[in-house]
């Protein structure tokens, strides 16, 4: 399978690491040779410089026989022209993926299939859903809530003396009620499946699926943070990101809301389109400015600037003031993320990672309702719906061989919407929901089963 990537930036990289890893054929089109060459000196990949609106330079890229195009540049008008050129040129290409940033283009008139976008993602728009699922949820640290399936995923370190170190699974699961199932390892640098056999050890990562309902009991048994009851937030920066946040959440939590943002205008604005909460203008970097209006004070603090640097400074200051929790933005530069964890930070929404999970589920077919990954992506969590060509549907899952390649962690049933963590007796049916769980390796498997 050949893609081109239109735009050779964080988002494009991070991509085409994630496709090479799956021996998919990358080709990138950028006008800046400096980002070229490094894409190619740290990737197997092939890179054309020029504009992704030169139907030369696509022409020279390969979409005359690429099946997919992708287009992250930074200019959101290249990236709707770039799909209009390819949708009229190059017939074979069946699906284009679109990075728009501009909340004008997704208003209700736009329709994109008239510039032959197959999909449109939002950067902003999906790490601000991540930002709402933890106002929802109370839960921050490496968690994903799954809506269709009613299940949510979260990863532990095993550290010493904890109720994982020195036992296996199966004891674990002995001693701890409710509905959970660990779904991958990373021990080192491997990740990989485990049994129930599997004897887990200090300094190993594990990652679990667990009933939504009961994600509370088990995430404060086994989690060295409860899950927080939030009622006042502060939230930093008047940031598309925070429109899109504020947005997606409902009146009676926007109240709870305190915006701070220190250009005036943008105050203005804000308050304007949300009355419901307060507006105040003062720069967050202003130690005096914390104290005066108590910020510290807060549940929950989020810092969505555009700057990555300052939402890190942000957040890890509201910790060491009070702050219950704290979580940074990070829409630039991914290797802030571990900087950010390791100063006690309890949430990182990467917009890259948020993006490129995103384009990579509608790679992987239109009957999947989210992907998350894991483990720097080594991991990686389908919500499935089935269908009629699913070709176990109808059969018990104990008659089932998939080869140790998948598990299937959680199911919601169509009718009735119970939800469960199914054992042998488990009978697929069209209409389901289905968590499937399977490493990174095995995604030609999975590509083949949901595709």
């Amino acid at each position: 399978m050949r893609v081109v990537i239109l735009g050779a930036g964080r988002r494009g990289l991070r991509l085409a690491g994630h496709l090479i890893e799956e021996r998919k054929s990358v080709v990138f089109v950028d006008n800046s040779s400096e980002r070229c060459n490094a894409a190619t000196a740290k990737l197997d990949c092939m890179a054309v410089c020029g504009s992704a609106t030169d139907i030369d330079a696509l022409r020279e890229a390969g979409c005359g026989s690429a099946e997919t195009v992708v287009a992250v540049t930074d200019s959101d008008e290249t990236n709707l022209v770039a799909c209009g050129i390819i949708a009229s040129s190059f017939k074979n290409v069946e699906m284009t993926i679109a990075a728009i940033r501009s909340i004008n283009y997704l208003g209700s008139s736009f329709d994109s299939s008239v510039l032959g976008i197959s999909h449109i993602i939002n950067p902003e728009q999906e790490a601000a859903e991540k930002i709402a699922r933890i106002i929802e949820t109370g839960l921050f640290r490496d968690f994903e809530y799954f809506p269709y399936a009613g299940f949510m995923m979260f990863s532990r370190k095993v550290t010493r003396g904890s109720i994982f170190d020195g036992r296996t699974i199966s004891e674990i699961r002995s001693e701890i009620s409710g509905r959970f199932v660990v779904i991958g390892i990373r021990r080192r640098e491997k990740v990989f499946t485990p049994s129930g056999d599997t004897l887990l050890h200090e300094g190993d990562e594990i990652a679990l699926v667990v009933d939504d309902d009961e994600s509370s009991e088990i995430y404060n048994r086994l989690s060295d943070q409860s899950r927080t009851r939030i009622n006042k937030i502060v939230l930093v920066g008047a940031t598309r990101s925070a429109r899109f946040a504020l947005g997606s959440m409902p009146e009676a939590m926007r109240h709870n809301v305190l915006l701070v943002e220190k250009d005036a205008s943008m105050c203005e604005r804000f308050a304007r389109d949300f009355p419901s909460i307060i507006v105040l203008n003062g720069a967050i970097s202003d130690e005096s400015f914390w104290e005066e209006e108590k910020l510290y004070k807060a549940d929950l603090l989020v810092s969505v600037t555009d700057n990555d640097e300052l939402n890190i400074i942000a957040a890890s200051y509201a910790k060491r003031l009070g702050t219950k929790r704290a979580v940074a933005l990070i829409k630039t530069n991914n290797s802030y993320i571990a900087l950010a964890e390791a100063m006690d930070i309890d949430g990182v929404i990467s917009t890259t990672n948020a993006t490129v999970d995103a384009i990579v589920r509608f790679l992987r077919g239109n009957r999947i309702q989210s992907l998350h990954t894991l483990f720097s992506g080594q991991i990686e969590v389908y919500e499935y719906e089935v269908t009629d060509n699913f070709r176990y549907k109808g059969m018990k899952l104990r008659d089932i061989d998939f080869r140790g390649k998948l598990t299937i962690a959680g199911v919601r049933r169509a009718k009735g919407r119970d939800n469960f963590i199914p054992d042998g007796n488990y009978v697929i049916e069209v209409g389901d929901t289905i968590l499937i769980t399977a490493t990174h390796a095995n995604y030609a498997y999975i590509e083949k089963l949901l595709t």
